[in-house]
């Protein structure tokens, strides 16, 4: 599945949690901690960048974790600080670890949250992202 369906499947099922007319522009996923990872408990996180907000979602740990089942944050794009480190994505005061194939996304999400009013922060319909 290209990744422009992918966004567009995820803009539909956290279509409950989002403002209307957002949609998703970048995301990742995965565990809330490396100790969810080792335990296998505990659940998934989705970080994910729209026009005008900054979420983390909760999702399931197994299964289908690229759907939002929740909100654990919602920030203006620019108003909260982010970064990643190492495999962690920080949001925030929450945290999330992001899993090998996501690093990329993470960098772009992390980027689009900083400022999206650059022009060169929008995605482009012809660059490959993440």
């Amino acid at each position: 599945m290209s990744e422009e369906r992918q966004l567009q499947k995820m803009t539909e099922s956290a279509g409950l949690f989002l403002e209307s007319g957002e949609t998703i522009r970048a995301a990742a996923w995965g565990p809330s901690s490396e100790f969810a990872i080792v335990v296998g408990v505990g659940s998934g996180r989705i970080a994910a960048v729209t026009q005008r907000h900054l979420y983390v979602f909760e999702s399931p740990l197994w299964g289908r974790m690229s759907r939002a089942s929740g909100v654990v944050a919602k920030h203006p794009i620019g108003s909260v600080p982010i970064r990643l480190r190492g495999w962690v994505l920080h949001v925030g005061d929450e945290r999330m670890v992001v899993h090998l194939h996501h690093r990329a996304r993470a960098r772009r999400i992390a980027a689009l949250a900083a400022d999206m009013s650059r022009p060169d922060s929008l995605p482009s319909s012809t660059r490959r992202v993440g």
